[in-house]
């Protein structure tokens, strides 16, 4: 009989339930209690409640942000990097946000993964900031695709009720003007004060 370390030592650093069930055989009833009492014995970490996705806690005792990435990349392919994280990794606001807020393709329900905010959006959102995402890797946000600092800032403001940065904590840099004049017309947004 294989003990759980031996399992786990076959297993990568992260692992969906699926995948799970092929390398081991388990039914799915069988897999589910396996991986409950590992999780109990600390040996294992979901990546978020009804994710699916796990850490292998024996390979990966402290699972980084890419590795979170990657999972969450996993299950939203469409994850975009947008609002208060964008503006806090440009340096155009200080206050750091608690957890990553990422924009999805609109769905029924989402699956919650631990350190980020999930937001559905609509194919209409993404078609509208398709030009203003940076797409190549050698610019991405925490190894994900984001909204241009202009862009993120006018997207929070598009929604009336969200959280809006005090004009005095923003520290827009002159080069960006344009870019955000540009925001509020594609977006069609108008600025407090502007």
């Amino acid at each position: 009989m294989t003990s759980a370390i031996e399992r786990l030592r076959s297993l990568p650093e992260a692992f969906t339930f699926a995948g799970f069930r092929r390398l081991t055989g388990f039914s799915g009833q069988a897999a589910a209690v396996c991986l409950h009492r590992w999780k109990a014995r600390d040996l294992i970490e979901p990546a978020g409640d009804r994710a699916g996705i796990y850490f292998n806690k024996l390979k990966c005792p402290q699972p980084d942000a890419s590795i979170r990435v990657q999972a969450l990349l996993f299950e939203y392919p469409s994850a975009t990097l947008m609002g208060e994280s964008v503006l806090h990794a440009a340096g155009w606001i200080t206050q750091i946000p608690a957890r990553l807020t990422v924009a999805v393709l609109r769905r029924p329900t989402y699956v919650s993964f631990r350190g980020f905010e999930i937001r559905g959006r609509p194919l209409t959102w993404f078609k509208a900031v398709h030009g203003v995402i940076n797409a190549p890797a050698s610019e991405r946000v925490y190894g994900m695709r984001a909204l241009t600092p202009a862009f993120a800032l006018v997207d929070l403001y598009a929604d009336p009720k969200g959280w809006h940065p005090d004009p005095d904590d923003l520290d827009i840099p002159d080069d960006q003007l344009t870019q955000l004049v540009s925001a509020c017309e594609r977006l069609r947004v108008r600025l407090p004060g502007g």
